[in-house]
């Protein structure tokens, strides 16, 4: 008798003599096991506080074993797409019920979540929400290095994989251990970003961290775009480039002191100055998930025309990522024009 086999009886057994009145249900679910061709026990619905008890994690022969329990209430969660691995519920199999109520109980619930999935709103939440994850990760990438990098990479790429997936109403019934296959299906149908699924390799492939982390900006752009064509009405930028726009409208008179005490050679203002807005452009960078740049390395107290050079560019930059995004800079070219808006 295989390992698998023998632990699945084992604890059907052990519900039946001494848990019954404790265990609603033994579940299979397989979709994340090495081998996933057969029925085996992967956790149990207790009912009673007693029924947790049956928890066990060991090894037997060599091979790990995680029986565990998931209280109605959860499982709940899982239909309504608030859990991460949607296929617990959604590929799960009943092994033992204490009662026909209960499996019924069980489909019922499998049904809800289908039901779920199918809907236009639900998923569109489900698509934005892992879209923003992925920044947030990303954000979390700035301020690391070695393993986290890599790893946060990858939790960049399984998040925008979801938000992909979510937005044609599907979910990784492996989760995001091969989520490049069923990706790569999708990307058949055309419902993948183009390149998406070559940059999610190359991702994985590169070695060096700054680059690794330009390939998960560029993941995050594209799949940006993706979902803005998805979701027409420009939901992910609407507000966010607005705030951005009102920033820079406030920020902008920190250019023109600059500008200012550079033309009069003051370079202790313009450093303090400097840092300020560095400060500034590094926070604004992180909430909205653009690439943080560098200004503060280019000052030279000798030469502070190089610098002023760089604040110029990163001026420029900033206007264009507001108009791309749809905010709106309120500038008036005469007090005219400020009166007749403001009337």
């Amino acid at each position: 008798m295989k390992n698998n086999e023998f632990v699945t009886k084992w604890v059907i057994d052990t519900v039946k003599e001494k848990y019954a009145d404790d265990i609603a249900l033994v579940i299979s679910h397989t979709t994340l096991r090495i081998d996933d061709s057969e029925p085996a026990i992967s956790y149990f619905v207790p009912i009673t506080k007693r029924g947790n008890e049956l928890a066990r994690t060991f090894i037997l022969n060599g091979e790990g074993f995680d029986v565990w329990g998931i209280p109605w209430e959860r499982l709940e969660q899982f239909a309504e797409l608030e859990e991460y691995n949607i296929t617990v519920l959604a590929d799960s199999e009943i092994l033992y019920a204490k009662d026909d109520e209960w499996a019924q109980r069980f489909e019922m619930l499998k049904a809800r979540q289908r039901s779920n999935l199918a809907d236009v709103s639900k998923m569109r939440g489900c698509a934005l929400k892992a879209y923003a994850q992925a920044k947030e990760l990303y954000t979390e990438m700035l301020f690391t290095k070695r393993s986290d990098i890599r790893m946060l990479a990858g939790y960049v790429l399984d998040y925008l994989a979801r938000a992909i997936a979510f937005s044609h109403h599907i979910y990784f019934t492996k989760s995001q251990t091969a989520q490049l296959a069923e990706l790569q299906q999708l990307d058949k149908a055309g419902k993948v970003p183009e390149g998406f699924c070559e940059l999610y390799v190359s991702v994985i492939k590169e070695n060096d961290e700054i680059k690794q982390r330009e390939k998960c900006h560029k993941a995050i752009q594209m799949v940006r775009e993706y979902l803005e064509e998805v979701y027409p009405d420009n939901t992910l930028r609407e507000h966010n480039y607005q705030d951005l726009a009102d920033w820079y409208a406030e920020l902008s008179y920190t250019w023109l002191r600059l500008r200012h005490y550079a033309a009069a050679g003051d370079f202790v203002k313009v450093y303090m100055w400097g840092i300020v807005l560095q400060s500034e452009l590094n926070s604004v960078c992180e909430d909205f998930c653009l690439e943080k740049p560098e200004l503060m390395e280019c000052y030279d107290y000798g030469n502070l025309d190089v610098f002023i050079s760089r604040a110029d560019e990163l001026e420029k930059w900033i206007r264009k990522e507001i108009e791309a995004g749809g905010g709106v800079i309120h500038e008036y070219d005469s007090k005219e024009d400020f009166l007749n808006e403001n009337a």
